[in-house]
């Protein structure tokens, strides 16, 4: 089991020290958040310059998360909006590709993956398949995976617990294609979270960890011990990536960097000790 730290942690602070942090706290790598941190349109010398920050550091990158910048839809029967999509999809993937990340989450909140009330879901749910489907054919020969996220109701409207993210990612049917899972939503959702990551855990790529209250594992009351049970008991030996939140709901980040390191200090204590490490 490795651990990863998504890079909002620290929100809009210096990426390069965002990164020096990550790795003098003890993480195994950073999961890059592409909309704030490397976009589809970071030119090749940017990336080489972020890679090199990674290496230099002593780190992998994991994943890439929060890649939609809102010039796309995803929930959509719209074949234009579809074609859209899966390109920029696919340019996701080459930021993954240039950064050696094996995993490119489609998590997504809001707008982009919300199915309208005047939606044909049944038709837009074929249709995202679809979209998702060429774009891990192409992810495939970047050798990377596209990963799928149950994301709870309140964020979204498509996709909220494991079984249905499974079930979504059976109907792509491509073996680039899996899910993830996210502690803080399985907490919302899953009637019970252990039981449901020891039945689909087969089907993950990454787990992103978060309390009960969004913030690092050990400040709320999810039981991170019975979980990484299940998820030995699954067979998981990938990634989990701390994608934890500022302390009040309106805000993305920490007040300080000093908190940011406070938190993810506790966090990374807490996996150690709930996965043995």
């Amino acid at each position: 089991m490795k651990f990863s730290m998504c890079t909002a942690v620290y929100g809009m602070h210096d990426l390069h020290d965002t990164i020096n942090r990550a790795a003098k706290i003890g993480f195994d790598a950073v999961e890059l958040t592409a909309a704030l941190h490397l976009p589809v349109e970071s030119t090749p010398e940017r990336r080489r310059e972020v890679k090199g920050w990674i290496r230099d550091a002593g780190l992998a990158c994991s994943a890439l998360h929060y890649i939609f910048d809102g010039s796309v839809k995803l929930a959509t029967a719209d074949r234009t909006l579809n074609a859209k999509c899966a390109d920029y999809l696919c340019k996701v993937v080459d930021v993954a590709a240039d950064m050696e990340a094996a995993t490119v989450i489609i998590g997504s909140g809001g707008a982009t993956r919300h199915l309208d009330d005047d939606t044909d879901r049944e038709e837009a749910v074929k249709c995202m398949a679809e979209v998702i489907r060429q774009a891990g054919e192409y992810a495939a020969s970047k050798e990377v995976y596209l990963a799928v996220e149950a994301i709870n109701r309140y964020e979204t409207n498509f996709l909220n617990t494991m079984q249905q993210a499974t079930e979504f990612v059976q109907q792509v049917d491509h073996p680039h294609v899996r899910t993830m899972a996210d502690t803080y939503h399985l907490n919302i959702e899953e009637a019970d979270p252990v039981e449901s990551v020891r039945k689909y855990g087969y089907a993950l790529q990454n787990l992103h960890l978060a309390d009960s209250n969004r913030h690092a594992p050990g400040t709320g009351h999810f039981d991170f011990k019975a979980v990484a049970g299940a998820l030995q008991e699954a067979g998981f030996d990938k990634y989990c990536s701390f994608e934890v939140f500022g302390l009040y709901p309106w805000k993305l980040w920490f007040d300080t960097v000093e908190e940011a390191d406070r938190q993810m200090q506790i966090g990374i204590e807490t996996a150690r000790a709930a996965f043995n490490r």
